[in-house]
């Protein structure tokens, strides 16, 4: 079995630790190829995906047979999580205080400026010095597979793929891309100001010119829906969270041999000619 190794990359506004998880020496040089970054818990009361993450280490993480090198951040708001809040102890949105398409007007509370909170910024240093080729972070609850960039789409689809008919459901898969109209490019998707899914798949390009794949993985708000409902019923977060409160070990039974097989999947990816490099 490998061994898991613990790595702090910062610490939340009240002095919590910020711990990732690998199957490699995380604080060897150089990063590893081919990197694959899981995050969880950007938002502390989406419970379902510190989890989710935490027994995809306890399964998967230690296997010898899983070779792609792997790090795990189960809960990127250690201090939403314990106060049991989306937002960390300032009270902002983590996933609204990136600096890609960042707005002080933002319906959900961005912080005083980008980058302004401890843990945005510890997840920022820490993409930018491991240079993952591919990041999954998973949020609650709008049950999709969404790709931020063209060169997302691959991956987006590799995890599509990895769902049977049935696993498929409750979820879309929802590619966002660029395209030219007459004058100026014009982006395809809707934007979130601040998010960090949106500043890994256009903002960001790292030292060699290259982008990562990014893929914000959102769990379904009823597992047994028949399709996923396109819009969701207004009501849809709340339904998800009295289903939690009534029943969590049925909605994690009902969506966790889905969840991971995606993750597998987006670690066993391939389409890569080294870190962050999509091949094209």
């Amino acid at each position: 079995m490998k061994t898991i190794f613990q790595h702090c990359i910062g610490r939340s506004v009240a002095e919590r630790e910020i711990v990732a998880f690998a199957n490699f020496d995380i604080d060897g040089t150089p990063p590893p190829h081919d990197l694959t970054l899981l995050i969880g818990g950007m938002h502390g009361d989406e419970i379902a995906t510190v989890l989710l993450l935490e027994s995809f280490r306890d399964r998967f993480l230690n296997n010898e047979k899983l070779t792609s090198p792997i790090v795990l951040l189960p809960v990127a708001n250690p201090d939403g999580y314990a106060r049991h809040t989306r937002y960390n102890a300032h009270d902002v949105d983590l996933n609204r205080n990136c600096i890609w398409n960042w707005s002080a007007h933002s319906e959900e509370p961005p912080g005083p400026e980008p980058w302004s909170e401890p843990e945005s910024r510890a997840l920022r240093d820490f993409i930018l010095k491991m240079e993952p080729a591919k990041i999954v972070s998973l949020h609650w609850a709008l049950a999709e597979i969404d790709a931020d960039g063209p060169q997302s789409t691959a991956l987006a689809q590799a995890m599509w793929d990895a769902l049977d008919d049935y696993e498929r459901k409750p979820y879309r898969l929802r590619i966002a891309e660029l395209g030219r109209g007459k004058r100026r490019l014009q982006r395809t998707y809707e934007i979130c100001p601040g998010s960090l899914g949106q500043w890994c798949g256009y903002g960001l390009r790292y030292g060699d010119g290259m982008q990562p794949a990014m893929i914000t993985l959102e769990l379904p708000y009823d597992p047994a829906a028949d399709s996923r409902p396109a819009p969701l019923p207004e009501n849809h977060l709340a339904d998800l969270h009295e289903r939690w409160r009534a029943d969590a070990g049925g909605y994690l039974a009902a969506v966790e041999i889905a969840v991971h097989k995606m993750l597998l999947a987006a670690c066993d990816f391939r389409g890569f000619g080294g870190k962050g490099s999509v091949l094209r």
